[in-house]
């Protein structure tokens, strides 16, 4: 018992900074998951219309993630429904700015990590229509298909 006391008269500054910061990350996480949902719904409101492109996203021993920064040079509109994530978009023509990340364990403790950086991609999408956007890293190039 005498343990526990001295590390909490010595160390308490740090139990105080530790559950101040797990409390504020709590707050701004649901913050930020209302500014999300406010997001889409106003997008929706305005665009009823609208197509989904599905984010491809794997985590295992290797990871592998798309990323979309901007649809017509604007800031996405992203989502999260059902443990999947996205963006919604207009239907027409469009052009995103994307990327495909891909880590890997490494031979002696590094992981590997490759990414394509930013590019440009034109794509096609109809009114309420869902696609998914992946990469094909045998033939090292974006694959954009409607999900049935």
């Amino acid at each position: 018992m005498e343990g526990y006391e001295f590390a909490l008269q010595t160390y308490w500054p740090a139990f105080v900074i530790i559950g101040a910061v797990s409390v504020l990350s709590v707050v701004y996480s649901i913050f930020m998951m209302k500014k999300m949902k406010k997001d889409v719904a106003k997008f929706k409101e305005e665009n009823p219309d609208a197509a989904k492109i599905l984010l491809t996203t794997k985590a295992f021993i290797t990871q592998e993630a798309v990323m979309i920064y901007s649809v017509d040079g604007e800031k996405p509109i992203k989502f999260s429904e059902k443990g999947k994530t996205g963006v919604y978009v207009k239907p027409g023509d469009r052009k995103i700015e994307v990327s495909y990340t891909y880590t890997r364990p490494g031979i002696m403790y590094r992981n590997v990590t490759k990414s394509t950086g930013a590019v440009q991609k034109e794509v096609t999408v109809e009114p309420n229509r869902t696609y998914k956007i992946g990469f094909d890293r045998k033939a090292e190039e974006f694959i954009f298909e409607e999900v049935e």
